[in-house]
């Protein structure tokens, strides 16, 4: 199953998703119980990098199947599930040393990074004294 990306709060995109299981439809309802696996890409949560990581879930969901219709959409209700079973806290490594607070520079390419203090320039942390 593919389709667009969905994107929303710090969600980069859901590709690749298979499904794998058993379905019945009675009294207008698709009755579904199927392993999900989907490739997620999300920023870390300390440097932003994108990080590609694999969801494995198995559930068991009800769709509703509108009257007369040949084929349901599985996207949305698959991908919600998926969304709600990632680690919503990935980072890139272990040791990731995130993101410089005040100018914003990548601290894992240069571990050694230190802001000159006298810049010039205002900071957030100085408005807020």
């Amino acid at each position: 199953m593919t389709g667009p990306s969905f994107e929303g709060d710090d969600l980069r995109s859901v590709e690749l998703i298979t499904l794998d299981g058993e379905g019945f439809a009675q009294l207008g309802t698709l009755y579904l119980d199927v392993q999900i696996e989907a490739r997620v890409v999300q920023p870390c949560d300390r440097c932003l990098k994108p990080v590609v990581s694999t969801v494995v879930l198995t559930e068991s969901f009800e769709v509703p199947v509108p009257p007369g219709a040949e084929t349901v959409d599985l996207w949305e209700p698959v991908v919600q599930l998926v969304v709600s079973a990632r680690d919503p806290y990935v980072l890139c490594t272990p040791t990731c040393r995130g993101l410089c607070p005040t100018c914003g520079a990548d601290r894992n390419e240069d571990p050694d990074h230190q802001c000159a203090t006298d810049t010039g320039r205002t900071t957030v942390g100085d408005r807020l004294k």
